[in-house]
């Protein structure tokens, strides 16, 4: 009996040992099995012997890159050389701050003329402004927006738009310094004056351009477009009505013209030219206008006539009674200049003095209007209007020159 016991001692101590060897065999295929499958986990040891999966966060799968933005020049363009032109551009996709633009101007060959910095792109895709100089050779031009990122990537398309550079334009007339003197010597008159001149660029300048003022029979010429827009044919009869309307400035004439026409084609003349201050009246006589709005609607009187009635009103407004061409007419006709006026007074004296035209000579026209109102007398007035009118032509306004009171 005592011969059996090793033997018990070491079957134990075998089972044992087979035991742990079969533990460190599952270990061992358990670690090799993730590894092949690419599982994200680890074995870990615990103190008891055992052992236990610990699974880690998959690896996060890279995003793609973001699309490249794509950038728009939106319409092609004219500008004169020398003038300032604005164009209108687009960048659209993922921009942020750290993109830049640039506008870049080509020839019809691809060579690079002229390169602008642009503001930042706009993460929305909204369209933007630039405003460039054309100071370029006449020609035709291609205009494109380049954007770029910090690491140098770039857009993957970019729309270019045309860019036409025209001759340059002539000098405007009245120049800048005329007009300035003008407006200063207008500016210390007695009473309320308003001035705007539209030089031959089409360009408006003015002292108290804005202000109304009761139309009186300035509102005359308004009422000559609408009753030829209302009578695009001759109408023999209306026609010698419009006529005294005019010349003569004849009230009972602009009454039956304005029966014609109407509150409705006054407005609609007013809303063709775009004037922004007029003010219907209960009739015609006390609409309110400005000197902005007269000036620009004479410089564009011509417009708004239709072309076989212009001949006509041309005609009426340069031919106005002799009696009635002071101011603007008698600085402007001695001068050289076809003067195409219109004028309206009311009150007690004439306290209200109003005039506005088109001049012409040669190539040149441009256009002004001169409103006066509390004037000390009518001679004041008229004097207002030839003084303004006189420096705008390069005449000092002296006691001398202003005594000539008609053309």
């Amino acid at each position: 009996m005592s011969g059996m016991a090793p033997r018990t001692a070491y079957e134990s101590s075998g089972r044992r040992e087979r035991r742990r060897r079969r533990r460190l065999f599952a270990a061992a295929l358990a670690v090799l099995s993730v590894a092949a499958a690419g599982a994200t986990a680890a074995i870990v040891l615990w103190p008891n012997g055992g052992e236990q999966a610990e699974p880690r966060p998959a690896a996060a799968t890279p995003s793609p890159p973001a699309a490249a933005p794509r950038t728009a020049v939106l319409a092609a363009a004219e500008v004169h050389r020398g003038e300032q032109v604005r164009l209108r551009y687009r960048i659209d996709g993922q921009v942020d701050d750290s993109w830049t633009a640039t506008l870049v101007v080509l020839t019809k060959d691809g060579g690079q003329v002229k390169a602008q910095r642009l503001a930042a792109p706009s993460a929305d895709g909204a369209a933007q402004n630039v405003v460039i100089r054309a100071d370029l050779p006449v020609g035709r031009y291609t205009c494109v927006v380049h954007a770029r990122d910090p690491s140098g990537r770039t857009e993957a398309a970019a729309e270019a738009a045309e860019l036409r550079v025209l001759p340059p334009l002539p000098p405007a007339f009245p120049g800048p310094k005329a007009v300035a003197q003008a407006l200063d010597w207008a500016a210390g008159r007695t009473g309320k004056v308003a001035v705007a001149v539209v030089d031959s660029r089409g360009d408006l300048t003015g002292l108290r351009a804005h202000e109304t003022f009761e139309g009186a029979s300035l509102v005359k010429a308004m009422l000559l477009v609408a009753y030829l827009r209302a009578r695009p044919a001759p109408d023999p009869s209306l026609d010698a009505v419009a006529t005294t309307m005019i010349e003569e400035s004849d009230n009972g004439s602009a009454n039956t013209i304005y029966g014609v026409v109407g509150a409705k084609g006054l407005q609609k003349v007013a809303s063709l030219s775009g004037m922004e201050e007029f003010e219907p009246g209960a009739g015609w006589i006390d609409s309110r206008v400005s000197a902005a709005d007269q000036a620009r609607f004479f410089f564009d009187l011509e417009r708004h006539v239709p072309a076989a009635r212009r001949a006509f009103a041309r005609t009426l407004l340069a031919g106005i009674t002799p009696m009635q061409r002071w101011g603007i007419p008698a600085a402007a006709g001695p001068a050289g200049w076809e003067t195409f006026f219109k004028g309206g007074w009311l009150g007690l004296d004439n306290r209200l003095m109003l005039q506005a035209a088109w001049l012409e000579k040669g190539k040149k026209r441009w256009a002004l209007a001169v409103l006066t109102d509390d004037n000390p007398d009518r001679a004041y007035g008229w004097n207002t209007q030839k003084g303004v009118t006189g420096l705008l032509l390069g005449e000092e306004p002296t006691p001398a020159y202003l005594a000539t009171v008609l053309e």
